[in-house]
């Protein structure tokens, strides 16, 4: 039975990089930091190879991105240069700015930093502000009606952000959202139907704030001809040779603002609005910050979903902590010297507090046509099954719940939403950190394993060659010393000397055994080929047990033997793995003169089979360990092995793509393992 689902969506509009979106990726600048993913509210970031791209249809364009990214891979898209050919353009071009700017200049009068942009070719400068006294008219509207008559709630709709948030995430509350256009808006519309003359041309519109969507919004609505953020400002007085401090100083150009410029502040919509925020009496609410608005808009989309009813009648909501807090706003002040510069701004102007009195002078624009409509993502609803969602987590280790450590390396909150993101397409397994590390471990410990295989073999391999000589040159004599003293018995034997004749016997046994000693050498250095054929190792395991019989006639010695029948055929040289067992059989034995037991089993793991030969003698000396496999290194008594045989076991094992291990069991005893790569059941013979 499937277990429970996990449902995700994704817009329609495409998941490549859009080269119109205001942030971009510079890729070459890309870390796998993935703070990006970790900063973004609706996680719009796709990570293929090691890149982190910006998924287009899932973009709110907030901008967090940015100044998150230490090495400025992710990048706000520049209108200096569209800006600038428009000033050269002979064009008439008019600049509105946000009623943030006061935060984002420090040191300057508002009225050098007019002046500064008229000196840039500018022919008129207007306060977006006023723009804002206009949408609060038309909210102030909508409030009361709605309190009059019911009819649901409102959110706030002048945050480019939000209003991007609830198209793609929240398309349930697109019905809620206020539909009136935003403060850049509406002064843009005040500029070509109000402010321009009906038989002149539609001069440029450039609008400057502090907000990165502002740049999308302008190219959706195609009101605003460009958007500079108060960065590109500075870089524009720069390319212009204009000196803000020394410009002449000069007023924005008419319509004046009223308390439009309180918008940057939370809650300064509802200020202008003239609607009562009193904490216990009014049913509204002021939100600001990307983790309490996005936390709201999903509560309040889940409500709607579930037919439940919402008490408060009005949300005013800022995706950033206020318009001077965002991420385009990069001078050193801090949050509250920028509000108080903002606060000081409008506090130098005049200020109308009686609204009645402000629609008379302001009556010939307040026919403007200020409302708005939003278009919700097609969203492509999907499950991933519970099943998918668990092989994916055992691609990083975590078989169990308690695997998950939701450490947010990675980015996503949870184990699970990262997992969900890979069946999507947009995240890859290897962004797990602890997933990473483990490798790494394992990575270090095999590459220990590799440079200690490494010098032993680089020693086999100098000993070898040395021995080679030594027993090349030691054979010829020990034949002369072995025909002579074979000649010198037979002459001895009959003329029946006994006590020559044994001493002559000594001779010849102590040759004999020397040419043993020198072939063993020979046979450690010559370097043999393999001959690989498939062969049934369990087979091959229960030929050199029996063998064992020989090696211990009084059957002193119990043999358990264990293998495992999934073990298929392997693709080894039989002899000489043949050769490995005999020599571990035989010194087993041998270690355990007064008996004991030898344990024989064979198992298969993922990707390899093991052989283990463990016996229950006195084990190996702590101090012979590490050379066990080194030759002319031997535990046993002098005369009674020439340390060869591991080391000889050793190569060949080394040569099937293999490694050997000795350790001592708790239990008493030594036990060697065997580990070579499982090549399962192939046909047919080669050589290797």
């Amino acid at each position: 039975m499937a277990g429970p689902t996990t449902r995700t969506t994704r817009s329609r509009y495409g998941t490549a990089s859009d080269d119109s979106l205001a942030v971009y990726t510079v890729a070459e600048r890309c870390r796998k930091c993935y703070s990006c993913v970790r900063t973004c509210p609706t996680k719009a970031i796709q990570v293929r190879s090691g890149q982190a791209d910006i998924i287009a249809s899932e973009c709110i364009s907030c901008g967090y991105c940015v100044p998150m990214c230490s090495q400025g891979a992710k990048r706000i898209r520049s209108a200096l240069a569209g800006v600038v050919s428009l000033l050269d353009s002979g064009r008439s071009c008019c600049a509105m700015v946000a009623p943030s700017f006061p935060a984002a200049f420090a040191g300057l009068e508002p009225q050098s930093v007019v002046g500064a942009l008229a000196s840039c070719g500018f022919g008129q400068v207007y306060e977006v502000a006023f723009g804002a006294d206009l949408v609060s008219y038309e909210y102030s509207r909508r409030y009361r009606s709605i309190v009059t008559n019911g009819g649901g709630f409102l959110i706030s709709s002048p945050c480019p952000v939000v209003v991007s948030y609830v198209e793609k995430i929240c398309p349930e509350l697109i019905p809620y959202l206020a539909g009136v256009v935003s403060p850049m808006e509406a002064m843009a519309k005040a500029i070509r139907e109000r402010l321009t003359a009906p038989d002149a041309p539609q001069p440029a519109i450039v609008f400057i704030g502090p907000c990165v969507a502002k740049k999308d919004e302008a190219r959706r609505l195609g009101i605003v001809d460009e958007v500079l953020t108060y960065d590109e400002v500075h870089e524009l007085f720069e390319a212009r040779g204009v000196d803000p401090a020394g410009a002449t100083a000069r007023e924005f150009d008419p319509p004046r603002a009223n308390l439009g410029r309180i918008y940057p502040l939370a809650g300064g919509l509802l200020r202008a609005a003239d609607v009562d925020t009193d904490l216990l009496e009014s049913p509204v609410s002021v939100e600001e910050g990307s983790v309490r608005v996005t936390d709201l808009l999903l509560e309040l989309a889940s409500d709607v979903r579930h037919g439940r009813p919402v008490a408060t009648k009005f949300f005013d909501l800022l995706f950033c902590e206020g318009c001077i807090g965002g991420p385009a706003v990069s001078n050193e002040l801090t949050f509250y010297e920028r509000k108080r510069n903002v606060v000081s701004y409008i506090k130098r102007g005049g200020v109308v507090h009686d609204q009645e009195r402000w629609v008379e002078q302001h009556a010939a624009y307040l026919d403007l046509d200020l409302t708005k409509t939003f278009t919700p993502a097609v969203r492509d609803e999907h499950t991933v099954p519970e099943e998918e969602i668990r092989a994916i987590l055992a691609r990083t280790g975590k078989y169990e719940p308690e695997d998950e450590l939701n450490c947010r390396a990675c980015g996503y909150d949870s184990c699970r939403e990262k997992a969900v993101a890979v069946s999507r397409g947009i995240a890859e397994v290897d962004m797990c950190l602890p997933y990473l590390i483990s490798r790494l471990e394992q990575a270090i410990d095999e590459l220990k394993e590799s440079q200690s295989r490494l010098i032993q073999t680089e020693k086999l391999a100098s000993m070898g060659q040395m021995a080679a000589g030594i027993a090349h040159e030691l054979n010829n004599p020990l034949g002369i010393v072995l025909m002579y003293s074979h000649l010198l018995k037979t002459q001895i034997t009959e003329g029946h000397d006994d006590h020559s004749g044994e001493d002559v016997e000594r001779i010849v046994r102590e040759a004999e055994r020397a040419r043993t000693i020198v072939q063993g050498i020979l046979n450690f250095a010559r370097e043999n080929r393999l001959e690989l054929r498939a062969t049934d190792v369990n087979a091959l395991v229960r030929e050199a047990a029996r063998s064992v019989g020989s090696l211990d006639p009084a059957i002193r010695v119990q043999l358990d033997v264990s293998l495992d029948e999934h073990l298929e055929a392997q693709r080894v040289d039989p002899s000489q793995l043949r050769q490995v067992l005999d020599n571990l059989l035989k010194n087993a034995v041998e270690a355990m003169p007064d008996g004991g037991a030898i344990a024989v089993e064979t198992s298969l793991t993922d990707g390899a089979y093991q052989i283990r030969v463990a016996d229950t003698g006195p084990g190996i000396p702590e101090k012979m360990l590490p050379h066990l496999f080194t030759p002319f290194h031997t535990t046993k008594g002098v005369g009674k092995g020439t340390g060869l045989g591991l080391a000889v076991c050793y190569g060949i094992v080394k040569m099937h793509g293999g490694s050997i291990r000795a350790t001592n069991l708790l239990t008493g005893g030594a036990c060697f393992e065997i580990t070579l790569p499982d090549t399962g059941s192939p046909t047919g013979e080669s050589s290797a």
